[in-house]
């Protein structure tokens, strides 16, 4: 497939007016270099470039593609030689190789986006006089195969369920008194309100039926509402529209899409109560008991907005109020959640979504999450759940650190920049006598460090070392936490201390248990044991450990997860992990040593092999 792009349009921009917008920059480079990067990695095999100014026509000559790139003055000289993408502005939409074929195997089109707007561009087939189509398409990436009736897609359908495919995708929530049949086929994340009936119908994803609603015979393309008791017996749903109660036809639904990197991130338009609202709703897709928390004044009223929005989807909240997402963890645990949901930030707010024990998101999670993001869940979906005020819960995990920390204990002062943590902590490490210690807690209270004058700065990594020792002597082993550096398994097989999987129930259980993973105050009560078991100082107690240190690194790359994740496995080094979490932009550079130069050395040179990776 070949793509012809318009590169003569001016720039509306008042200080480049004489300048043609493909080479305004974006970031360090021209538009148009980044737009012909996206083509090769997309699999174009040639460009054309519309253009008779000289400074577009040096552009490839900067470049290092394999993709051939030529010039043209008009459009009359040019025809579909192959399937033809035809940019008319300079602005590459969320295309699937796969369905613009399709799309050309059906004759000339324009393109538009799934809200409705046009995506200024059009698909021509081989051998087209690139004559501006009449035909429309809206291309998304869709999880079905193309049909061009309805008989035709049923069939498509229950073929792929007979090849072994799930009738019933993941992520099914369903009401009360429900009627769905056995003939019926239903994509991942799809919802059914109380009383609804499905019978004999095919589901796409994320498509949701009211309560009340009918359904038979009918298929319902993904991202579809049903609303509250409307009814359809023989008909079709276009994809993302909208059926109302007593409608003749159906409407187009309201596109929202979200920032990739969290949810209400750090955009400030996405900061809005109705963004919030959905991404408590998608939460549901995760289980039916979500714990949400925020830490900040300025974050609360999103983490209300996220706990109406999993309400609605029938989820049971328990809502902790103002806490450290460690706080918020131990009471998500004690109430049995699926998942949490921790808003921080003050003036520019992220929704962060957790497990339920504080690891990331599996991929399936994160899949499951984005589903429902992109089906716009609404609050009138499922019955309401219910709502626990489980502030009580975070006096339980005081008081449950308070029987952890030893009577006889040293000087500890508290620096945090939550001030609820920071209360908490000082209750907690208050009376103590001797050597002064400065406990710094991470806002988010999941990190610790120390710093006296004697022993100077202890980071996490060193922490973690004495914490190991004291609870492997109580509990019999120990789990490290998945970032730990692998000087702390060193250590552990050298003074016999037994390490278990955090990925096995018996290691998931213990970690729970013993919280250090995800709990700074919790690690630092377990240092102050080992210091009172073998009557050392701090410094007398870390004066014979290994010297650890450990730097992370954000980096906003246009590289695949698959191209970070080769990357990777190029490093061939336990002391260099390189990560992309699903539907991010931003690729987790993580660097062991044994100091914080050589660390940070490690973390320059893997920084500029990802961008010379980017090329």
């Amino acid at each position: 497939m070949q793509a012809i792009i318009f590169c003569d349009e001016p720039a509306v921009c008042l200080p480049m007016q004489d300048c043609p917008a493909a080479l305004l920059p974006v970031g360090s480079a021209p538009l148009l270099v980044h737009l012909l990067t996206d083509l090769e990695r997309m699999g174009f095999r040639r460009t054309v470039l519309l253009s008779g100014d000289p400074r577009v026509r040096r552009i490839p000559d900067t470049m290092h593609l394999t993709m051939p790139v030529r010039f043209a003055r008009s459009m009359a000289s040019l025809y579909a030689e192959e399937p033809t993408l035809l940019l008319r502005s300079l602005c590459l939409p969320v295309l699937d190789m796969g369905e613009l074929h399709a799309v050309c195997a059906r004759g000339a089109a324009r393109l538009f986006h799934p809200d409705g707007t046009s995506a200024g561009a059009e698909l021509h087939p081989a051998g087209s006089p690139l004559l501006e189509p009449e035909e429309t398409a809206v291309v998304t990436q869709s999880q079905f195969r193309r049909a061009a009736d309805p008989a035709a897609y049923r069939a498509l359908v229950t073929e792929a369920v007979a090849k072994g495919s799930p009738r019933i995708g993941e992520g099914l929530r369903r009401g009360r008194d429900v009627v769905l049949d056995e003939r019926s086929i239903l994509g991942t994340d799809c919802a059914l309100g109380d009383g609804a009936v499905v019978e004999d119908c095919i589901l796409g994803d994320g498509v949701q039926v009211g309560a009340g609603a009918v359904l038979r015979g009918c298929i319902v393309c993904r991202g579809a509402l049903i609303d509250r008791d409307a009814r359809l017996e023989g008909g079709i749903v276009p994809e993302g529209d909208v059926l109302a109660k007593d409608a003749r036809t159906t409407r187009p639904r309201r596109m929202l899409v979200l920032p990739e990197d969290g949810i209400c991130g750090g955009d400030p338009r996405w900061n809005t109560a109705a963004s919030a609202l959905e991404a408590g709703a998608a939460m549901a897709s995760l289980g039916g008991r979500i714990a949400v928390g925020y830490a900040g004044d300025g974050a609360r009223p999103y983490a209300m907005a996220a706990a109406a929005g999993a309400l609605s989807q029938g989820a049971d909240v328990w809502q902790t109020g103002r806490c450290a997402l460690s706080m918020l963890l131990f009471a998500a645990q004690d109430a049995g959640c699926d998942a949490v949901l921790w808003a921080t930030g003050d003036t520019v707010v992220r929704l962060l979504p957790f497990a339920a024990d504080g690891s990331p998101l599996s991929e399936g999670q994160a899949a499951r999450l984005w589903q429902a993001l992109a089906a716009h869940v609404e609050s009138r979906i499922l019955s309401p759940g219910t709502l626990t005020d489980s502030a009580a819960l975070l006096r339980l995990w005081e008081d449950g650190c308070r029987r952890l920390v030893p009577a006889a204990r040293p000087s500890v002062r508290v620096s945090c920049a939550d001030p609820t943590l920071r209360a908490a902590a000082e209750r907690l490490f208050s009376g103590g006598t001797g050597e002064e210690i400065t406990l710094t807690l991470s806002e988010d209270g999941r990190s610790a460090s120390a710093f006296s004058l004697e022993t100077g700065m202890l980071r996490r990594e060193m922490l973690l070392l004495p914490a190991m020792a004291a609870l492997a002597r109580e509990d019999g082993a120990f789990v490290l936490p998945e970032d730990a550096h692998p000087g702390a398994a060193a250590y552990a097989q050298a003074h016999g201390i037994r390490l278990l999987d955090g990925e096995t129930a018996e290691g998931a259980a213990l970690r729970q248990r013993q919280g250090v993973c995800t709990d700074g105050v919790r690690l630092f009560a377990a240092v102050l044991r080992e210091m009172t078991y073998t009557g050392q100082t701090l410094r007398e107690l870390t004066a014979s450990l290994p010297r650890l240190c450990t730097v992370v690194r954000e980096v906003v790359t246009p590289l695949t997860r698959q191209e970070v994740a080769d990357l990777g496995e190029r490093a061939a080094a336990p002391q260099v992990v390189i990560v992309k979490p699903p539907h991010s932009r931003i690729a987790r550079l993580r660097v062991h040593a044994d100091t914080m130069e050589a660390a940070a050395e490690l973390c320059g040179e893997w920084e500029r092999s990802l961008r010379a990776a980017e090329g």
